[in-house]
């Protein structure tokens, strides 16, 4: 038994290092060459942003909510869904000298069933639903050499095709049918409540949660130009219908002071330690721009313009506007993370307004 053990394990050992010597290593991250990609399956003639899509997969058939107002013919907006094909391999980075260009698609489904349409405005959807999954082998294996074992630990959300969120996860999304932009989520009866956090006299939008610091982030423009404002919520209850519509909270969101400058700062995203927000702050290249800041030693750092992380040639911020960032990220253990930006810009060569594009984002 020992001795046909000990023939089985190795040619195996034997294989691993052939292929190591032929590929130069079996990869330790998967990276997709920045560069601007339209998604012109979705992209139409008036107006696509607001975006907000699960994290991929290697192999990614993702669900895509976004607001776009091409069925009204660029008059009011609401929430439609769509579907973003990618495939990106890894790569031994010691002998190429870049990745694969990705293969990718991307079609739009219709109307998003979860969110309804509202009179007015509806805009800005985001799931509130944890993507974090107990350890587990990754199931789409690499090529044939490529044997690398992987352990995932963030999946693509949402789960199902639909938008359907698990249980306690709800979907956020403002809208301006009752006078101003508030806040909204729909609970798990259906119903469209508004969140306790809204002020009646002024706007309120682009909610997101950090599962890490158990924070909910949104921008408003109580303060007389929009800013980034906070709620903590000190019992870390996940099952967030209990507690969104609560106004017994209202009077425990506080302005996000880091983040003050001159001009407005808007639509914030969270992805781990790191927050994404657009902004048009002096020092941009023009019109609003992206962001980011990290989160190390108990406090979110300065902001930096997203630019300054992209490859020379690649235009992520323009002289034209860049807005609601979304990262997508697939998470592993001992495994580099794969991060995709998802953006929308009213830059010229698109389709019409605003258009949907995503990007690589480089190691941050």
């Amino acid at each position: 038994m020992t001795r046909c053990l000990m023939w089985i394990w190795l040619p195996l050992v034997l294989c691993g290092c052939i292929m190591d010597a032929l590929y130069g290593g079996l990869p330790d991250a998967v990276r997709m060459e920045p560069a601007i990609y339209a998604l012109d399956g979705i992209n139409g003639p008036h107006d696509e942003f607001n975006a907000v899509a699960g994290p991929p997969p290697l192999e990614m058939d993702a669900f895509i909510a976004f607001a776009s107002n091409d069925v009204s013919r660029g008059g009011l907006f609401s929430i439609d869904a769509g579907r973003l094909t990618l495939l990106q391999n890894p790569y031994p980075s010691r002998r190429q000298r870049r990745p694969p260009a990705p293969g990718f698609a991307a079609r739009r489904l219709g109307p998003f069933a979860p969110i309804p349409v509202l009179p007015g405005h509806v805009r800005g959807p985001t799931p509130f639903a944890s993507t974090l999954v107990p350890d587990r082998d990754y199931g789409k294996p690499f090529q044939h050499y490529m044997t690398r074992k992987l352990i995932q630990k963030e999946e693509p959300l949402p789960g199902a095709g639909s938008g359907a969120l698990a249980s306690g996860g709800v979907w956020m999304f403002d809208a301006d049918h009752q006078g101003r932009r508030n806040l909204y989520f729909v609970d798990d009866s259906g119903r469209v409540r508004p969140f306790f956090g809204n002020d009646p006299q002024v706007d309120d939008a682009y909610a997101t949660y950090d599962f890490s610091r158990h924070e909910l982030l949104f921008c408003s423009n109580r303060s007389g130009t929009y800013r980034l404002y906070r709620y903590r919520n000190a019992s870390r209850n996940l099952n967030f219908g209990e507690w969104l519509g609560d106004a017994g909270l209202a009077g425990k969101i506080v302005p996000a002071i880091e983040f003050d400058a001159p001009g407005q700062t808007m639509a914030p995203f969270i992805s781990g330690d790191l927050l994404f927000f657009a902004s048009d702050r002096p020092g941009g290249r023009g019109g609003f721009d992206l962001y980011l800041s990290r989160y190390a030693d108990g406090r979110w750092g300065a902001p930096v313009n997203l630019q300054k992380f992209m490859p020379s040639g690649v235009e992520l911020n323009t002289a034209e506007n860049e807005f609601r960032p979304s990262v997508l990220t697939l998470g592993f253990a001992d495994f580099a993370d794969w991060r995709v930006l998802l953006f929308s810009s009213d830059r010229p060569g698109g389709r019409g307004g605003y258009d949907l594009y995503l990007t690589a984002l480089p190691p941050l």
